[in-house]
């Protein structure tokens, strides 16, 4: 499986997010590798919740999140790879740490805490865990998804987080399965 997230790598244009992304994944728990993305499957298609299925949900959430750059004009540069590092990232640790064979409800902060021993004070690095931590969207604690703050103004980093975060939702909606062949489209 290791191998499968490669490809969605090389669309990382800057060498120092695709080499932490390589660090993080060389680091990842077995479990990563071969989990379901659901343990009870109720909230994924069929074909994450299979041996691997955790590896192809987050293939989708990245096929997902650079449709969203697109449509909302994130088309190269700092930003998308960011988000692509979030996306490939974001379940990283999805049943805590160490492994439990269920969701951890706090797996973002369980994987932006453990990623931030890669991020060496980088500033983009910073923000892919910030990324990350923040994934789950309003089902974070204290509810809040940043691009949706109402009468704050939305910045290019707030959209990034929203594109992590429905991007995250999405793929992971049993109504949507989808093979991740082509990412070019």
């Amino acid at each position: 499986m290791k191998k499968d997230l490669d490809d969605y790598l090389e669309l990382i244009q800057s060498e120092g997010i695709r080499n932490f992304v390589k660090t993080a994944l060389a680091a990842a728990p077995p479990e990563f590798w071969i989990a379901p993305a659901s343990s009870s499957g109720k909230y994924h298609p069929p074909e994450d919740n299979m041996e691997g299925g955790l590896v192809i949900h987050s293939r989708k959430a990245v096929r997902v999140a650079i449709a969203l750059c697109r449509f909302f004009g994130i088309e190269d540069g700092l930003m998308k790879d960011m988000v692509i590092a979030a996306a490939v990232l974001h379940d990283i640790k999805k049943s805590g740490d160490p492994w439990d064979n269920h969701m951890h409800p706090e797996h973002g902060l369980i994987a932006y805490n453990w990623l931030m021993q890669f991020a060496d004070n980088d500033p983009n690095l910073l923000g892919i865990c910030q990324l990350v931590k923040d994934h789950v969207g309003i089902w974070n604690k204290p509810k809040s998804t940043p691009a949706l703050t109402i009468g704050k103004q939305v910045n290019r980093f707030a959209l990034c987080s929203l594109i992590v975060q429905l991007a995250d939702y999405w793929a992971s909606q049993k109504w949507c399965p989808f093979i991740c062949d082509n990412f070019a489209e």
